[in-house]
């Protein structure tokens, strides 16, 4: 790294870990504030929704900025490669200004404004693996801390693994919305595996460059 690198990077990783430390301390206090959305069925976007819903709004903008952060923070290691997850954090940072219907929704009444959430959702949800994968596994070749987050990786993997596997064990058309369809806390353990692999980059870079 340059000299002029090190106070950017240990910047954006700073911010970055703050970011989403707040965003999963808010997203914890939402499930206090707006207990009827059921955790182990409703999703999280629906928070939005809620009597406090600027909350989750808040919490979507700064965990997709802090995902952002992190691309900048990994610059130096990672080169080009760390560019998707400032594009992946799109996802999170368009979804706080688009509201979801509620997952109770007739499939053949919902909006496109909510079409629009689950698009921006889905780049999110499906990109940030492939994004953080790349991204460590190109880091891996400047330094060892670099392999440490190319094989943390598997966590993101892992949280997408049980998502989805709930989404295809319950997803059927006419099941979508009912409280025995239980993809509730995989999405919670789906965006917490995310944002603890973001936490492990910041936390990382900073132990590089401070």
């Amino acid at each position: 790294m340059t000299a002029l690198s090190h106070p950017l990077a240990a910047s954006a990783a700073c911010y970055s870990l703050g970011a989403v430390a707040v965003a999963i301390l808010l997203v914890m206090a939402l499930h206090k504030l707006e207990p009827e959305f059921d955790p182990s069925w409703r999703m999280l976007s629906e928070y939005s929704l809620g009597r406090y819903g600027v909350i989750m709004r808040i919490a979507f903008i700064l965990g997709g900025t802090g995902v952002a952060a992190c691309g900048v923070a990994l610059w130096q290691p990672a080169g080009v490669l760390a560019v998707g997850l400032p594009v992946v954090a799109l996802g999170p940072i368009g979804a706080a200004f688009v509201d979801t219907d509620p997952v109770t929704t007739p499939r053949a009444e919902i909006t496109g404004r909510s079409k629009v959430h689950a698009g921006l959702g889905s780049l999110f949800i499906l990109g940030f693996p492939v994004a953080a994968t790349c991204a460590g596994i190109s880091a891996a070749t400047y330094s060892p801390a670099g392999q440490i987050l190319a094989w943390a990786a598997i966590i993101p993997w892992a949280g997408l693994a049980w998502f989805l596997g709930a989404a295809v064990r319950f997803g059927q058309p006419d099941a979508v919305g009912k409280p025995d369809v239980r993809v509730g806390w995989p999405n919670r353990f789906n965006m917490l595996a995310y944002l603890a692999w973001v936490a492990l980059a910041g936390g990382l870079t900073l132990i590089q460059v401070l």
